[in-house]
């Protein structure tokens, strides 16, 4: 026997051994579960003894919908999560302007959020970012990640100053003058980010090596994460030598599925020619998973496709990213070739465009045990829930979305599809596969406030939004390791602590099933055990 944990309080998440205060490893596998006097009694003199001190355990977290080499491009920036006023914005790129202007670099910044600023709720435009520098390149990203915002210089730097609205092929906004307003949407992001984010592999790697660190201190043992296409063009070949050399060098300390992320068909069947294939390990802790697709926007940019107007914007649906044509093109190709799709839908139009394509392929290319899935599952009346759920899609929630979310979604879809929307009670009652994410670093990566999200709903207000759709406790912490398992067909391996399955763990300073719930946001992890060694310890 390698090591013996035990003298803890662990719930396995297993029917046959709910709850056993001691487990026994090796080579890095489950052996036994059970008491401390029973897995001791297994020890030799070689194997290896930690004592839990009384602690909680759980089986590790995983994150199944997050951004990890975007988080790490996030470290680059100036971090803008926690303004309360545009006021703070403005004077932190001002402060940052003399030194970026004397390296000949842009000012940065991200994860704003104008919804919880104090002074205004309008997203500066390009006018008002000139004022704070007009002769130094400005990006700023939203906390959604679907819209930025330059300054005219940016706008310059990037090529897209002389676009007119009547021609212009980009997703950008227009102002009064017929010049771009210095608002970039969805998919035109990526011209500046491909100016902004030339990193080499060894400034990847190390982004990603601190992202997995960090994920440790947070319990977190796997992340479902698309990495691909996400800051450049063309670059899967590059990015899987950055995963491989991290694995090389062993700084690839926690498990990747990776939802590797197309725009086009091309480019997907381009991927699948190499010989790329679903499930497949690329190294020990890289998996290939589900390919990755963007359907819709966000709400906070106006840009998730809804069927009807937006309720606070008269003539205005959002965008679908990706024509019919294409989607299906995409959907089929995946689906014949082994894979799944997870595509991110937030509005209701973006969801029936799904639907229909998972639809159209799974009749096209019949296969057993398919595990599509749609990311966020926002905005939804029952009737197209029902049908989720009777095809089987998997749903990749975000359950801490509803602290922000609250404050906008009544107003932008109306309160009676507000309501039916967000209900992962719902889901459950209905049966389907429902994991947790963050969409880190839309939001951090931490799983416990998660948890707490999922449990209370508690809004930014301080008042639960539509409390009628929560899940219980065990429902939420099972959103975060069981479920992602299923996620990443990892269910017969990982998820529990059940005999045969790697031993992957996290230890809290509370018995959450004991604590009120608010506890959870004073909860800490103290250690994050993977495949049976200790990976992190407070």
């Amino acid at each position: 026997m390698d090591t013996i944990f035990y003298n803890g309080t662990i719930r396995t998440l297993d029917k046959a051994f709910p709850e056993v205060s001691a487990i026994a490893v090796k080579d890095g596998v489950v052996i036994a579960v059970g008491s401390d006097e029973e897995m001791l009694a297994m020890a030799t003199e070689n194997t290896k003894k930690v004592d839990l001190k009384g602690k909680f355990a759980l089986p590790g977290f995983a994150d199944s919908h997050m951004h990890l080499l975007i988080y790490g491009t996030y470290t680059q920036r100036i971090d803008m999560t926690n303004a309360k006023t545009y006021a703070e914005i403005k004077e932190w790129c001002k402060a940052d302007a003399p030194k970026a202007r004397e390296e000949g670099r842009w000012i940065l910044g991200s994860c704003f959020n104008q919804d919880y600023w104090t002074d205004t709720n309008k997203m500066p435009d390009r006018h008002d970012l000139d004022e704070i520098a007009d002769d130094v390149p400005i990006f700023l990203e939203r906390a959604c990640g679907h819209i930025c915002l330059l300054n005219t210089k940016g706008l310059q730097v990037c090529g897209l100053w002389d676009e007119k609205e009547e021609t212009t092929k980009e997703t950008l906004d227009f102002g009064p003058d017929g010049r771009p307003n210095g608002y970039i949407r969805e998919n035109t992001r990526l011209v500046p980010k491909g100016i902004i984010e030339n990193f080499s592999i060894e400034e990847k790697k190390n982004m990603i090596a601190t992202a997995c660190q960090n994920a440790l201190k947070q319990g977190i043992v796997q992340v479902h994460t698309d990495d691909f296409n996400v800051i450049g063009d063309n670059d899967v070949e590059e990015n899987l030598q950055v995963f491989r050399e991290l694995d090389e060098e062993v700084r690839l300390p926690i498990r990747i599925c990776q939802q590797s992320r197309f725009l086009t068909a091309a480019g997907l069947q381009e991927f699948i020619d190499r010989g790329y294939k679903a499930g497949s390990m690329y190294t020990k802790h890289f998996k290939f998973g589900p390919i990755k697709i963007m359907a819709d926007g966000s709400l906070g940019a106006r840009s998730a496709a809804m069927r009807q107007d937006y309720a606070n914007a008269p003539g205005e649906r959002g965008l679908l990213l990706i024509p019919d044509d294409e989607i299906r093109a995409i959907y089929e190709i995946a689906h014949k070739n082994g894979f799944d799709v997870v595509n991110h839908c937030i509005g209701d139009a973006a969801l029936e465009q799904a639907l229909d394509a998972i639809e159209n392929a799974i009749k096209k290319y019949p296969r057993a045990d398919w595990r599509h899935g749609i990311v966020h599952c926002q905005i939804m009346d029952e009737a197209l829930q029902d049908r989720f759920a009777k095809m089987n899609v998997l749903a990749y929630v975000q359950p801490v979305f509803v602290k922000a979310d609250s404050l906008v979604v009544d107003d932008a879809v109306g309160s009676e599809l507000a309501k039916q929307s967000y209900n992962w009670r719902r889901y459950i009652d209905l049966g389907v596969h429902m994991s947790g994410g963050s969409d880190c670093p839309v939001e951090p990566f931490d799983i416990l406030p998660n948890i707490y999200y999922a449990v209370t709903r508690m809004g930014f207000s301080g008042k639960p939004w539509y409390p009628e759709n929560a899940v219980t406790l065990d429902e939420a912490v099972r959103m975060f390791t069981v479920e992602p398992a299923y996620a990443s067909y990892d269910e017969a391996t990982r998820g529990t602590l059940g005999v045969g399955k790697y031993c992957d763990m996290v230890v809290l300073d509370k018995n959450i099933y004991e604590e009120p719930i608010e506890e959870l946001l004073n909860t800490s992890v103290l250690m994050t055990i993977v495949d049976g060694e200790i990976a992190y310890a407070k």
